[in-house]
């Protein structure tokens, strides 16, 4: 009794120190990931995978859930590969012994002595089969089971298990072999691949078939034995095809997949809000329309269901594989000029702002703001028009007097507020009016962002190009009232089974065309231009895009509803004359900078008096230094100021009316 008694003390002493020393070791040497947690990145759309990124060392590594398995392929590997493996504690000292024994006596390998979380540790850290490295893989087995439930080590081994070339991973060999998930696998895909993890080289489908053939027809056999599959499902598998190549993985909308790598770079499954159905017909229409488009030119596709905030196209360039077209550019978020696609932002803050109805009374005609001379696209002049008709022929000269009467900075600020920054030029120390007309950059993706405003009575868009994530606040641009008056004044006969808003835009020089087109459900934005900046054949953006966008509209889903547009803006015309004296509207002679133009570097000498000169606008006139006002002779058009010192200066003059001319310039 007493030598029972020793004997359970020093068992019970030995699996103290023990453990106390796997516990120190453990600590010591602690199990990495690394391997595990290098894996693909996979791009979602609607539930199908449509984008797959290798892992950082090269290899299709595709993380692997149990519950992502067909759980036949499950009871077959424990079966085959390690039939304790819910029991023991990674390692099976039996299996070990029984190996050793049979390796004696035979002179090889007879049968494997390593546990499925054996496997496991190997493949985390492949090491050369020594004696050594049997001992390392029985302690991170142990280890394994120490720090993971059953089913995270069977994730781990479905991961990073070898199938053949740089395919690692039973969710990577189904869909290269037969293009599926393995959720959905047929016993003959389950037998074939069970049997080429053991050798992927030897039993290769494509390069051994008739050993792959018999490695399979075994492993049918094996499940036939344990009762896994019936009589007839063994002996029909056993028929079944081998698959004779691999299949591609997807690789669509890839300028969309790298973008949110990027933005995502831990995450290793991103859900996107793409519609790959439309996606790929728009995609069919823009290849058979470039053979209409200018040489050398790239084109970009922005669509947004702007009900729900979600991109349902995203083409932002016409081949992302095509170098001699810089086709890997991303023209959906390069900024550009966008020519005159703000217009109907300023004319709708100009609404907002009650300096003006689509009604009112505009002078088309030439006139210079400071060294600023603008002129209409055509070269013509129209004289007395309404605000609605210089919105819908895209008038410069109006819109440029009313951003004058806006002011710039209040106008960027709107946008800024809105969650869109445009990129203004560096040669310029502040912003000026010509950025009515393109003198700025913008991306598609900005204006697209803007022009889903209209569409929603002014309340801007927070894209998201993630299916799940949660939206910002939304962002009041305009009223219901300007954003419906705007969209009704854009509203265009394009064929269609609905009306459809658009507004067109052609940068100086040709380089950039652009249109954006927008019902009750969708915002459609298109560019075209040479990636270089160089100028086109000179074709306006009505010749090039507008027919593009047609073809779209005519694939959208049925379920778009209709535009309704509001009540007619245009109010019955009165007498020039009787407009004239009822109401001030801004044909009113404006006040005009003569001397100092805008822009200017003016060398005085000293102690000498500046002149100030205007002309236009109504009597009596103020004048503001740096927004100060100085004492001036307030009814003459000639005034003289006294400078203290050098440097930069605003000179403002404001009329009777509150009408508004300014000019920067340096004294010297």
């Amino acid at each position: 009794m007493k030598r029972l008694l020793r004997f359970s003390l020093l068992l019970v002493a030995f699996n103290i120190v023990a453990f106390a020393s796997f516990l120190l070791a453990d600590n010591l040497y602690p199990l990495t990931l690394k391997r595990f947690n290098d894996h693909s990145t996979l791009i979602y759309s609607q539930q199908q995978v449509v984008h797959v990124f290798h892992s950082q060392d090269e290899k299709w590594r595709i993380r692997t859930n149990v519950d992502e398995v067909d759980p036949l392929y499950l009871k077959t590997l424990i079966a085959k590969e390690d039939r304790y493996f819910r029991y023991h504690p990674g390692i099976n000292p039996f299996a070990l012994v029984r190996a050793a024994y049979q390796w004696m006596r035979y002179g090889h390998v007879v049968s494997g002595g390593s546990t499925i979380t054996m496997q496991t540790a190997r493949l985390l850290e492949p090491r050369s089969r020594k004696i050594s490295s049997k001992l390392i893989e029985c302690f991170r087995a142990l280890q394994l089971e120490w720090h993971y439930s059953k089913n995270d080590i069977l994730s781990i081994y479905m991961t990073l298990a070898p199938f053949g070339g740089n395919i690692e991973g039973v969710n990577a060999a189904a869909m290269s072999y037969f293009q599926k998930t393995p959720l959905y696998l047929q016993p003959s895909e389950i037998a074939l691949l069970v049997a080429l993890v053991q050798s992927p080289t030897r039993l290769h489908p494509f390069h051994f078939p008739e050993k792959a053939t018999r490695a399979r027809a075994a492993v049918l056999n094996f499940m036939h034995e344990q009762q896994l599959i019936s009589d007839e499902l063994a002996e029909s598998h056993h028929l079944a095809p081998l698959p004779t190549h691999k299949a591609k993985f997807p690789r669509e909308i890839p300028h969309l997949a790298w973008r949110l790598k990027r933005q995502l770079p831990q995450s290793t499954k991103i859900d996107t809000t793409i519609d790959l159905d439309l996606q790929k017909k728009v995609e069919l229409i823009l290849k058979n329309h470039s053979p209409a488009m200018p040489a050398k030119t790239n084109s970009a596709i922005l669509i947004v269901d702007h009900q729900l905030n979600k991109p349902v196209v995203y083409i932002a360039s016409r081949d992302f594989y095509a170098e001699d077209d810089n086709g890997f550019v991303d023209y959906i978020s390069a900024f550009r000029s966008p020519g005159s696609t703000l217009k109907p932002f300023i004319f709708g803050l100009g609404f907002d702002l009650g300096l003006l109805k689509p009604d009112t009374y505009l002078l088309d005609e030439r006139r210079r703001f400071g060294a600023y001379y603008p002129r209409n696209f055509n070269k013509d002049i129209h004289g007395v028009i309404t605000a609605e008709e210089a919105l819908a022929m895209s008038l410069n000269i109006p819109v440029v007097t009313l951003l004058n009467q806006i002011g710039v900075v209040r106008f960027l600020s709107l946008l800024k507020e809105a969650g869109v920054t445009p990129q203004l030029p560096r040669s310029f120390e502040s912003p000026s009016l010509a950025i009515a007309l393109g003198g700025l950059g913008m991306s598609l993706e900005q204006l697209v962002t803007l022009y889903g405003s209209l569409a929603r009575t002014g309340k801007v868009m927070s894209l998201s190009y993630l299916a799940n994530e949660s939206l910002a606040t939304e962002h009041s641009l305009f009223s219901p009232l300007a954003a419906k008056q705007v969209s009704a004044i854009l509203n265009a006969n394009l064929d269609a089974d609905h009306p459809f808003a658009l507004k067109t835009g052609t940068s100086y020089g040709y380089r950039d065309v652009w249109v954006i087109g927008f019902d009750q459900r969708y915002v459609i934005g298109i560019w075209t231009g040479i990636p270089d900046g160089k100028p086109m054949a000179a074709q306006s953006a009505r010749e090039l895009v507008v027919p593009l966008l047609q073809k779209i509209i005519k694939v959208l889903p049925d379920d778009t509803t209709q535009v309704q547009s509001p009540a007619p803006v245009t109010m019955s015309l009165k007498k020039l004359s009787n407009r004239y004296h009822q109401e001030p509207h801004l044909y009113q002679n404006q006040p005009t900078l003569m001397f100092p133009v805008d822009d200017t570097v003016i060398e005085l000498e000293n102690n000498k008096s500046l002149p100030l000169t205007v002309t236009g606008g109504k009597r009596p006139y103020t004048w503001l230094i740096d927004g100060k006002p100085i004492k001036t002779t307030s009814w003459q058009q000639k005034t003289f100021w006294q400078p203290q010192e050098a440097g930069y200066y605003t000179i403002t003059v404001v009329d009777a009316n509150g009408q508004v001319d300014r000019a920067n310039i340096e004294l010297k």
